[in-house]
């Protein structure tokens, strides 16, 4: 269980502190395709690699290797185009609490489209959430209107990626040759478009490199240990301990652009954590009663 703790705690402070970097580079002037390119390059790289060193076949069938490019294409490729841009109008913290509604999501497409019905907990959860996106969403600091729009639709295309991390035959390919085919849509598309579009650029500083590689390292480090720590001690219970992941992003965020707090956006932050915590506990009781069944 400690094992299973430490890892998901890891991977959750590793996705907290990739998007500090990810804005302070483009900050510094990296355009975004470069950044994308670069990150997702990465990503592609290590996940071959580490699927080389273990032997994993890269062989897929025709419908796992759709699923996974889809996965890649909206999950992956547009939630950090979605994030990317919000950050150049919000400060992370903000744009961290927005995208974590997607648990919410997931709750509410799980309960229609799946027909899965809804609990107390997560009809209450779906409240918090909303009027925490509210409260965020109000003036405060240097916010501006298309900034949230983004981080909200990254909520959106996220929670759709994990609900495709469960349904569906991609899920039965190994770890290492899932990753590969679900970052190979962005690392193909932004080495056409940024040369393209002539945004293919180095970082302006040499610190901005190590931005780069840790805004990818991070990225697939975060998702090995979370699936790692999943493994150990389930979903539900990772759910609590992955929490650290946007207190991690705010906090971190805050102090590195020492960007503004109101009360606003503090009693939003907090709403969401309440909302994620109250359909983390949900899942946890699910569980718990699928195991005594």
């Amino acid at each position: 269980m400690l094992i299973g703790i430490l890892s998901v705690a890891g991977a959750a402070t590793l996705l907290g502190l990739m998007p500090t970097f990810q804005k302070q580079v483009m900050v510094d002037g990296l355009p975004m395709n470069s950044l994308m390119l670069y990150t997702n390059l990465i990503i592609t790289l290590v996940s071959l690699g580490m699927a080389l060193l273990k032997k994993r076949s890269l062989k897929a069938r025709p419908i796992q290797m759709i699923q996974a490019v889809l996965m890649g294409t909206v999950g992956m490729l547009l939630t950090a185009l979605l994030l990317n841009t919000s950050y150049l109008y919000l400060p992370v913290g903000m744009a961290i609490m927005l995208n974590f509604l997607y648990p919410t999501v997931v709750c509410v497409v799980m309960g229609t489209v799946f027909r899965q019905g809804f609990t107390r907990l997560q009809l209450a959860a779906v409240a918090s959430s909303i009027v925490g996106m509210l409260f965020l969403a109000g003036k405060g600091g240097d916010v501006q209107t298309i900034g949230i729009v983004a981080a909200l639709c990254s909520a959106f295309t996220y929670g759709g990626y994990l609900i495709a991390n469960e349904k569906g035959p991609a899920n039965q390919l190994p770890i290492e040759t899932k990753l590969f085919y679900v970052s190979l849509p962005g690392t193909l598309l932004y080495a056409v478009l940024a040369p393209a579009t002539g945004t293919l650029a180095a970082p302006s500083q040499p610190a901005g490199w190590l931005y780069v590689l840790a805004s990818g390292l991070f990225t697939v480090g975060g998702y090995f240990l979370m699936m790692y720590g999943i493994g150990r001690m389930g979903a539900s219970t990772s759910a609590f301990v992955s929490m650290l992941e946007p207190i991690v992003s705010t906090v971190f965020g805050t102090v590195w652009f020492h960007d503004p707090v109101t009360l606003g956006m503090a009693a939003g932050g907090v709403l969401v954590l309440v909302s994620i915590l109250l359909i983390a506990v949900d899942g946890y009781r699910k569980a718990q009663k699928a195991e005594r069944a």
